[in-house]
């Protein structure tokens, strides 16, 4: 509601405001602050014509006097309102009104003679509300605003400022933009920055649509936002890595000991093409907007950075360029669609170039079919058949035909039908799911790359592609979906999740470079080590590089035993932020166990929620206390405090996964310094988070192996360090999960099946970059893989 009238009591308004917001005054205002929960309360002591920017959109000033500090030289603040809510408040605002604003944002005052520093900025498309005790009243007539006062009833005030003091606002405001690698948690702030990964807007598990955009800028930081907003065209029209972002009023919040930014109240984004010499038109859905000079600039420094220091790793692919199996990226003009199931949706596709390859063709009828049949059947050698799955379905009904797409991560892969065990064709399949930016964009028109593919379509000729027999349309060349999918015969494996644009390089060729570097290299696996998979699990500290051996379970028996031999000590029971419980334990002499409860607002959370500490206890002990409660932080009693075990054992448990820190990294600190956490509005007691409360550097599960590879040329000993990605299971939880364990062993006897000839090997596309270590004397070179991962059919 942006803006209402205060009718009845002030003070019967003010307390039920208090509710969800808080009053702030003037002297606390400032340019950063977290203004999304705050509200100001001043009277009108001068207001200014309705004028307009010089974009055209009205604004609207006032200057508002603090009621409790007049005096001061903060006690009046310049207020300004834009748009829609500017015209409604210049017809009803006057000297002497009592104004409540709510959801503003702050500015830096472009004048020194202003009493404040600071400035206030409304609009509707900002969320503000603006509450109005009026001084008088006025005649009202009935209006569709939901203020239902009518303009034209109106006077201004004989008190208002007219002359000269209007011109300040002719140009736009000015902004503050705060550099990624100084932007701290808990603030809000406005930000310029490059796109270096983005998934295109799609549809949450509520009414929201969410995108997630890492931007980074010359100072080498990188910032991940996830923006949310109940219109998809409001989100940021990102249509390629490289675009230019400008973020207003971004919140930052700090989860899981990195900072993040998230769209709050009053949000705004421009983007911008990120190519230097183009046009800088910024892309938004708002009417409402600043741009000056000053912004120009940091946009032409920024693409200059860009295109430097910016790699686009998304690979944007010809048809006529592909090389199976491939993620790329497509921008093509759609020209007939058809619904498959409730999973599925058909996209026809061309890009004016003709696909190298036999591919499938989806059987569909003409009913079902959405587009010029005509025009389908001219094209049909250019035409390829895209089909797009699960969450992408709804967008894909929506497109226009004869509009121009880009897909993202489009997969490009061969399978064989059930009848033709032997033969294999290209398919295009959009899988479900947002991983690595997965997703569809509609591309406006004017768009540099509509614009050249218009052009490149036009000059086409199409008499002479029909008169030409085309090798794309085999026949029975088509499927129904679902007809092929255990047949698969992949051409690799593997998949390259960046740099697919390297070229490949031989093995010889890299065993004869020294200088280390990153290479594409296409191989077979011909051995691996540790045989026994289960032993390729280590810890890994991501600060000193330290690799350590995982304890089994008899060796964390013994480890905890003997750090926990100390007696608990009584009088350290029941801090102010635990509340503690003695187990004296039946048939095993004299051991006693403590349980403390970490309290949050004086309360005992949930099990599931809550965070204890254990002193005294054994591995079976913690094991079944970590199937009740969130985290398990096993301690022993010093003198003075709770202390942890040595850091041989675990920090913490959540579920039954143990987690480590680092003996050489870290400063463990007594366990009175979680109490702040306890404190904080929603503990989550997060093991990444304890462990900085802690002074702890986590050690991180990884799988550690080696690889022969060989690809004709040479063979080349390559070593895989590894979380998660590369085979797309978490390393934390292999060791306790029979499932994950069997999938593994599955997919090493699929890349190197024992007793295989080298020839009947499966191929690997791989990504690896050589480096140097060394023992103190001499340099050796090695070679280790990244940025790959294996295929979804293996």
């Amino acid at each position: 509601m942006p803006l209402e009238e205060i009718r009845g009591s002030f003070r019967v308004f003010e307390n039920s405001l208090r509710g969800s917001l808080q009053k702030v005054g003037f002297e606390h205002l400032q340019v950063g602050c977290d203004c999304a929960s705050k509200y100001v309360q001043g009277t009108v002591a001068a207001s200014y014509p309705l004028s307009k920017v010089g974009n055209g959109t009205s604004f609207f000033k006032i200057i508002l006097q603090e009621s409790e500090n007049p005096c001061s030289k903060a006690g009046a603040i310049n207020t300004y309102m834009f748009g829609k809510l500017a015209e409604d408040c210049a017809s009803v605002v006057h000297q002497g009104d009592i104004m409540v604003v709510a959801g503003f944002s702050m500015a830096k005052s472009t004048s020194e003679a202003d009493g404040h520093c600071c400035r206030l900025e409304v609009s509707d498309e900002a969320g503000s509300t603006i509450y109005i005790k009026m001084k008088r009243k006025i005649k009202t007539r009935e209006s569709t605003h939901q203020f239902c006062f009518s303009p034209q009833v109106c006077t201004r005030s004989s008190n208002t400022i007219t002359g000269s003091e209007t011109v300040a606002m002719s140009v736009a405001p000015s902004y503050t933009y705060t550099p990624l690698n100084l932007v701290k948690g808990g603030t809000i702030v406005n930000l310029y920055g490059a796109v270096k990964f983005f998934k295109p807007p799609y549809k949450c598990k509520g009414t929201d649509y969410c995108s997630v955009i890492t931007i980074v800028d010359q100072s080498d930081a990188k910032l991940i936002c996830s923006l949310f907003n109940v219109n998809r065209d409001a989100l940021p029209q990102i249509y390629k890595n490289g675009d230019i972002v400008r973020f207003h009023r971004i919140k930052i919040k700090e989860f899981s000991g990195q900072l993040q930014g998230i769209s709050s109240s009053g949000f705004a984004a421009l983007t911008f093409d990120g190519t230097v010499g183009t046009s800088v038109v910024p892309r938004t859905s708002s009417k409402l907007f600043t741009f000056t000079d000053e912004d120009r600039k940091t946009i032409e420094d920024l693409r200059i950075w860009v295109a430097s220091n910016l790699l686009n790793s998304a690979v944007a692919a010809k048809l006529s360029g592909i090389q199976p199996p491939m993620y790329f990226d497509l921008t093509c003009q759609l020209v007939g669609k058809a619904k498959l199931d409730g999973s599925s949706y058909l996209l026809k596709v061309w890009d004016g170039t003709k696909c190298p390859f036999s591919y499938w063709k989806v059987v569909v009828t003409e009913d079902d079919l959405e587009g010029d049949s005509i025009l389908i059947h001219r094209l049909r050698n250019l035409i390829v058949d895209v089909v797009v799955y699960d969450n992408h379905v709804q967008l894909a009904k929506s497109l226009k035909v004869g509009s121009f797409i880009r897909l993202y991560s489009l997969h490009a892969k061969f399978q064989s039908p059930e009848d033709e065990p032997d033969v294999s064709y290209l398919q295009f399949h959009l899988h479900g799911g947002t991983t690595y930016g997965r997703g569809i964009t509609s591309l406006p028109e004017g768009h540099a790359d509509v614009d050249d593919l218009k052009k490149f379509l036009n000059s086409v000729d199409l008499m002479e592609d029909e008169s030409s027999e085309s090798p794309s349309e085999p026949e029975n060349a088509y499927f129904t979906l679902g007809s092929c999918s255990e047949a698969c015969q992949q051409l690799s494996v593997t998949v390259l999740r960046d740099h697919q644009h390297f070229e490949v390089t031989a093995l010889s060729t890299i065993l004869n470079s020294r200088s280390p570097q990153p290479y594409r290299i296409r191989a077979k696996l011909r051995q691996f080590e540790p045989e026994k998979l289960h032993q390729s699990v280590k810890l890994h500290c991501p600060q000193c590089n330290l690799l350590q051996e995982v304890p089994d379970g008899s060796e964390l028996d013994l480890i905890i035993q003997e750090a926990s031999a100390t007696c608990p000590r009584p009088d350290l029971q029941n801090t102010s932020f635990c509340e503690s419980v003695v187990w004296d334990t039946e048939n095993q002499g004299q051991r006693r166990v403590v349980i403390h409860f970490v309290k949050h607002d004086e309360l005992l959370q949930d099990p599931e929620d809550s965070l204890i500490m254990i002193e005294g206890g054994t591995l079976e002990e913690i094991l079944k206390l970590s199937k009740k409660f969130k985290g398990i932080i096993p301690v022993r009693a010093t003198e003075d405090d709770l202390v942890l075990l040595d850091l041989s054992a675990p920090f913490i448990w959540q579920g039954n996964i143990p987690h480590y820190g680092c003996k050489h990294c870290s400063n463990p600190k007594a366990i009175a310094s979680l109490s702040p956490l306890a404190a904080q509005k929603d503990p989550l007691w997060e093991p990444a988070t304890i462990a900085q409360a802690l002074g702890l550097v986590p050690l991180e599960y990884v799988f550690v192996m080696k690889f022969m590879l060989d690809d004709g040329t040479g063979t080349l000993n390559v070593y895989l360090m590894d979380c998660k990605d590369f085979f797309q299971i978490p390393a934390s939880e292999v060791l306790i999960n029979n499932i994950f364990q069997e999938n593994i062993e599955r997919i090493m006897n699929k890349l190197c099946p024992s007793g295989t000839k080298l020839d009947d090997l499966p191929w690997l596309d791989c990504f690896i970059k050589s480096y140097y270590v060394t023992d103190g004397r001499e340099h050796q070179i090695c070679y280790r893989v990244f940025d790959t991962t294996i295929a979804e059919d293996v």
